[in-house]
């Protein structure tokens, strides 16, 4: 398993990887997951979570000399008006980013290790995908690609015009599906639009396999009670998830609702931070910064509700943060567009309310100030969502691949 992040690092990347090393050996599979140091890789460092509950397996943390992030880290020191554009410029140069300078140094790990069946590696960053393929060519095994993420179909344009084309980028994601004996996708829609784009032939094995909530992820001994009714986000918002929606329709209803409270564990995209500070409501809203996993956990159990946004054009996206928050067993109130693949989890299984508009997330705040927002979790249609069945997904792939 490659995987580009491995606890204590606690990027959202970690969640899918850690879920299913928990569980594979139980399904006929023994994980041995390669991680790069995260020196070696992230510019900055990482936020780390030594709450993040580990399984006993086998894992290798590989050091490489990473050209590109040695000059980002040593940029550090500089001015922000120098650093960020030259920055830019590193990150324009690479194809696609600073992971492939890491296979030299996986491949030599990986020849350490034996009885290797099959290569089986997460992306995004999708150079890892580079990496992966690399390591399965040298071990002669099957290759499975895993997307979290949409890769070129969702390719921006280049900032400056330096560096491999979007042009060369498509070519070299071709290169790589051609590569890979299986390929598989968090969503449909994901899935879908890569059809579209590579028209891969009747042979390819190109699979859905849903993100999968684990209950493992949480420890909560005694949740903590607040004096009023608490709505809790628990993660960054930036442009197209923003909290300014959120915010108006606090700021709009405030001397007609009854006691509640947005308490924000993150960072606040610009728009909501500049409302915040226009329109500062410190009896309805408290803004923190991140915390730990284990010291998070006891506060969104004893909220009354925990808030999604999903932003227009993340209508198929079903976001780590849902499974996050269907772990702890709490009501959700959602935010976005109608039609949206999360307003149709939360409302299949019957675990909150969806709100498109500010009428309807007024009403929806009302509900959850006076205690009746819907909350009848339907069982087996959440077992659809669970970590396990996304184990046992990627275990039947596995066996497919290999003819066992």
């Amino acid at each position: 398993m490659l995987t580009a992040a491995w606890p204590p690092v606690a990027r959202v990347g970690v969640r899918r990887p850690l879920r299913l090393a928990r569980r594979l050996p139980q399904l006929g599979w023994q994980p041995i997951v390669m991680t790069p140091e995260p020196d070696s890789v992230f510019r900055k460092a990482p936020n780390l979570d030594a709450s993040l509950s580990v399984p006993d397996v086998e894992v290798h943390r590989v050091s490489a000399f990473v050209p590109s992030t040695k000059l980002a880290r040593g940029l550090g020191h500089l001015p922000k008006f120098v650093s960020k554009p030259v920055n830019r410029m590193i990150a324009e140069l690479l194809k696609p980013d600073q992971y492939p300078a890491w296979t030299r140094a996986a491949k030599r790990a990986a020849r350490e290790l034996e009885d290797i069946q099959c290569v089986w590696v997460t992306g995004g960053p999708f150079g890892m995908f580079c990496v992966g393929t690399a390591v399965a060519k040298q071990l002669n095994v099957p290759l499975i690609l895993d997307y979290r993420d949409p890769w070129t179909v969702d390719l921006k344009r280049k900032r400056i015009p330096i560096g491999p084309s979007r042009r060369a980028i498509r070519k070299l994601e071709a290169k790589l599906l051609d590569a890979a004996d299986a390929v598989s996708y968090v969503n449909t829609n994901m899935l879908a639009r890569n059809v579209a784009a590579f028209s891969p032939g009747p042979a390819a094995n190109w699979v859905v396999i849903p993100n999968g909530f684990d209950p493992t992820d949480v420890y909560v001994d005694q949740p903590v009670v607040n004096p009023v009714p608490t709505v809790v986000y628990a993660g960054a918002c930036y442009g197209s998830r923003s909290m300014k929606p959120i915010l108006e329709t606090l700021h709009e209803c405030k001397s007609d609702l009854p006691p509640l409270k947005l308490k924000i564990f993150g960072e606040l995209d610009p728009a909501a931070k500049r409302f915040l500070d226009r329109h500062p409501m410190p009896e309805r809203v408290a803004h923190g910064k991140r915390i730990p996993a284990n010291e998070l956990a006891p506060i969104m159990a004893g909220s009354a509700a925990l808030l999604l946004i999903i932003g227009t054009d993340h209508k198929t996206a079903l976001s780590a943060k849902i499974f996050d928050y269907l772990e702890i067993d709490r009501p959700v109130l959602g935010y976005g567009p109608i039609g949206s693949d999360a307003a149709a989890l939360i409302k299949n299984c019957g675990v909150g309310q969806w709100s498109s508009d500010p009428e309807t997330l007024r009403e929806a705040l009302f509900q959850i100030a006076l205690g009746t927002l819907p909350y009848r979790p339907k069982k087996d249609a959440l077992r659809r969502y669970s970590a396990d069945m996304m184990a046992e997904r990627t275990a039947a792939l596995l066996d497919e691949v290999t003819g066992r």
